[in-house]
């Protein structure tokens, strides 16, 4: 099961944020988007990301940053430690000129070496250290390495979009939001593609490339793992038995359902529900 080390850091001066150190993490995140910019850095193991049509993988001290406000799904391949840093957009702004105009490169290999990397690399685990070994003052420490970070991220890793390019990636994620609110309110009933499809009164066709290209997955399949992740949310907070949880998150097909899920988390639900 994912274990919890750290919680969350406030600094209400200037920034609120969330940081997380999080170890043996199994998951996966179908497509959504939040307000935040977010900050992930492997520590073990492997995950792969989603982001503005483009998959990556990622491993021990890559860097992947999520913009604010920008569509991306993440996945576990087996128990992953890793870094978790999230900034509300609005706190971004109040320390950062035009902060809402300013898009991040998302991905950092670790094979690069630049300077430039290998300062961000060593901001974020000295994050995790002082974290991990709290002294007096420390968050003093960690609020000074903290805005170096963002310094160089920002500083040396950003550009500044022009209004014609905000303005399409509005469009997009506007139209991709209300498919997957769509989906969100009704993966629990026996929806099918095409009842997506008339909901936001487009061709079968149109819909079909609009999300693959943008999720980087079938509709089907994008279902399925919604489905499936309210399934293993559930089976850990309620006592509700296993039949009763497939009833109520509409999923049909076990086969499918216990191979992603096995896929997912490691196990299987009654495996599972034998730890808790």
């Amino acid at each position: 099961m994912t274990s919890y080390s750290h919680e969350i850091i406030s600094d209400d001066t200037r920034l609120r944020l969330h940081f997380a150190v999080i170890k043996d993490s199994r998951f996966y995140s179908p497509m959504h988007w939040h307000g935040h910019l977010e900050i992930i850095y492997p520590l073990k193991g492997y995950m792969t990301a989603f982001i503005n049509e483009q998959k990556y993988t990622l491993s021990q001290h890559d860097i992947l940053i999520v913009n604010p406000h920008e569509l991306h799904s993440t996945r576990t391949h087996g128990g992953v430690d890793y870094l978790l840093l999230q900034i509300p957009m609005e706190d971004l702004s109040r320390v950062l000129d035009h902060a809402s105009s300013l898009h991040v490169k998302e991905y950092f290999p670790s094979i690069i070496g630049s300077t430039s990397l290998q300062k961000m690399r060593n901001y974020l685990q000295e994050l995790c250290d002082t974290y991990e070994n709290p002294h007096p003052g420390y968050l003093l420490h960690f609020s000074s390495v903290l805005y170096e970070f963002l310094y160089e991220l920002y500083g040396n890793h950003s550009e500044v979009l022009s209004p014609e390019v905000k303005e399409k990636e509005k469009k997009n994620f506007e139209r991709m939001d209300e498919i997957l609110q769509y989906i969100r309110s009704h993966y629990q009933e026996n929806i099918t593609l095409h009842d997506a499809a008339s909901a936001l009164h487009v061709s079968h066709e149109y819909f079909c490339r609009l999300f693959r290209k943008h999720t980087g997955q079938t509709f089907l399949s994008y279902l399925n793992a919604v489905r499936t992740m309210h399934f293993h949310e559930d089976l850990l907070r309620t006592g509700a038995s296993i039949t009763e949880l497939l009833q109520r998150h509409g999923i049909q097909n076990y086969k499918v359902f216990l191979r992603d899920f096995k896929a997912t988390y490691g196990c299987s639900p009654a495996e599972l529900r034998k730890t808790l």
